[in-house]
C-alpha cells in the first residue's frame, strides 16, 4: 500500500529460527519516519507469523545483505550516519505495568537513561552476532515460594544471550522442573509452555515470591556479578490466541532442547536495564531503578580514543592487563639498557664497587606508576593505547668503549 515501497523479494525470517519459530517475510525498501525526520531507502519486512505476534525494530548495527548488489544499513547505523544520533549505542528496559505507577518501556538511541539504571555490570559483546549480549546465568534464588527459599540452578552451566525479541526465559529442563515444583506449575504439552490454575495463581499472589538472578560476565561461575530481583508479579501473565484458545494463566519459562536455545527474554527486562555500546564492544546490565521524576538522558559520543582518555572513562579489565604487561616489559627493558650502558667496568675496579654503582643506577630510575582501581559507569568506553609517561635516555657509547657481557650477579 505504500507509494514508496520497492520490493526485494520473499525470504525466510532469520529471527527466531533457533527457537523453532519459522515463517517467510516480504522484504523491500521503504521510507521510515521517526519523530520529525525520515530515513530513506531502508529495508522493511512485512510478515504474518504467529511466532512473532508483534512488530520488531532491530537494533543491531550489522547491515542486511540480500545479495552481492542489494543491501541495506541497519536502522541504528542509518540514524548515526544521517547525524540523528551520536553513536551506535542504546539503553532499554521493557517496562513494568504490574507496578503501581505502571512503568512504561524505555528506549534511548545514542545514549541511555541514567534514571533507569543502577550500578551496572560491564560485559564484552560476544563476537557471535546472534548471541551478542551473552551473560552467565550463575544462579536463581527463590524466596517465599511454595517450597520456601532455595536455589533453582544446581550444576547447570548456563550461558545465555539477553534477547528482547522473545518473551520467555529459555532454560534447561532440569531447571524448569524445579520451577514447576516451587510454583505449582503444570506443563502444557501442546503449547510447550507452563500453565497454572486459578487457585495456584491466587496462592502465589498471596505469598508474593521473589526471584533473584545472579548474572555474571560471560562466565558460568566466578568473576564479577550483579543481582536482579524480580517479583512474582513480573511472571504473573496470561496468554490467549494463538498460543491458547482462551485466556490462560501461564509462567514465562520454556524448556531448551540444548545449550544453543538458552535465552533470557523480555520477561527478565521488566526488572533489568541494559546499555549497549557497539562501537566499544561492551554492554551493561543492571537492576532497573524506579525513582520518581523525569528521565535523565545521558548522550554517549562516538568512540574516539583521545576524547575518551581525556574524559577519564573507566578502563576495562583486558585493557588494564595489557597496560600492566606493557609497562612491566618497558620498565624491565629500560632497566636492562641502563645497566648495560651505564656499567663501565675498569680493569682496576673491584667487583663490589661495580655492583654498588649498578645499584645506584637502578635506584635512580623512576618506579612504575601504580594503576589505581576504577569504577565502571554506564557504558564506559574502552581505554585506548597508553604510553609510558617518561622516556629514559641512556648515554651514547664513547668511541673507546667496548661491549662487555653483563656479570651474572647483575641479572635479576
Amino acid at each position: 500500500m505504500s507509494s514508496t515501497w520497492e520490493a526485494i523479494g520473499l525470504y525466510e525470517l532469520g529471527m527466531g529460527r533457533i527457537h523453532g519459530i519459522t515463517g517467510n517475510g516480504l522484504h523491500g525498501f521503504d521510507s521510515v519516519a521517526l519523530y520529525n525526520f525520515t530515513l530513506e531507502h531502508l529495508a522493511v519486512t512485512a510478515y504474518a507469523s504467529p511466532g512473532f505476534w508483534i512488530g520488531q525494530m532491530g537494533l543491531s548495527p550489522v547491515p542486511l545483505n540480500f545479495s552481492e548488489t542489494i543491501s541495506s544499513p541497519s536502522l541504528i547505523s542509518a540514524l548515526k550516519d544521517d547525524g540523528h544520533i551520536p553513536s551506535l549505542t542504546y539503553g532499554y528496559q521493557a517496562g513494568a505495568p504490574y507496578r503501581k505507577t505502571k512503568i512504561a518501556a524505555s528506549l534511548v538511541l545514542g545514549g541511555y537513561d541514567l534514571a533507569r539504571s543502577s550500578e551496572p555490570l560491564t560485559i564484552d559483546i560476544n563476537t557471535d552476532v546472534s548471541r551478542a549480549l551473552t551473560v552467565g546465568l550463575q544462579d536463581i534464588i527463590v524466596t517465599d515460594s511454595l517450597n520456601g527459599t532455595l536455589s533453582l540452578v544446581d550444576n547447570e552451566r548456563i550461558l545465555a544471550p539477553i534477547d528482547s525479541s522473545i518473551l520467555e526465559i529459555w532454560l534447561p529442563k532440569s531447571v524448569c522442573d524445579r520451577f514447576e515444583s516451587v510454583f505449582g506449575l503444570e506443563y502444557h504439552e501442546r503449547s510447550d509452555r507452563y500453565v497454572l490454575t486459578d487457585s495456584a495463581r491466587d496462592r502465589l499472589r498471596g505469598l508474593n515470591p521473589t526471584l533473584t538472578f545472579t548474572i555474571g560476565t560471560n562466565a558460568v561461575t566466578g568473576g564479577n556479578t550483579t543481582l536482579i530481583q524480580i517479583p512474582y508479579a513480573a511472571f504473573d501473565l496470561q496468554a490467549g490466541y494463538p498460543i491458547f484458545a482462551n485466556a490462560t494463566n501461564y509462567f514465562p519459562i520454556r524448556r531448551a532442547d540444548n545449550e544453543s536455545q538458552y535465552a533470557i527474554g523480555r520477561a527478565f527486562l521488566q526488572e533489568a536495564y541494559i546499555g549497549v555500546d557497539f562501537e566499544n564492544g561492551i554492554f551493561n546490565v543492571s537492576a532497573a531503578r524506579w525513582d520518581d521524576g523525569e528521565a535523565d538522558i545521558v548522550t554517549i559520543p562516538a568512540a574516539d580514543r583521545d576524547s575518551e582518555v581525556a574524559r577519564g572513562q573507566g578502563i576495562s579489565g583486558g585493557a588494564i592487563a595489557g597496560i600492566v604487561v606493557g609497562c612491566v616489559a618497558a620498565i624491565v627493558l629500560c632497566i636492562l639498557c641502563a645497566w648495560f650502558f651505564l656499567w663501565k667496568p675498569r680493569r682496576m675496579r673491584k667487583q663490589s664497587t661495580v655492583l654498588v654503582e649498578e645499584k645506584g643506577a637502578h635506584d635512580a630510575l623512576d618506579p612504575a606508576p601504580e594503576l589505581t582501581g576504577v569504577t565502571f559507569h554506564e557504558l564506559p568506553a574502552k581505554h585506548g593505547d597508553s604510553e609510558l609517561e617518561e622516556i629514559v635516555t641512556v648515554p651514547e657509547l664513547g668511541r673507546e668503549e667496548h661491549v662487555h657481557e653483563l656479570h651474572p650477579d647483575c641479572v635479576r
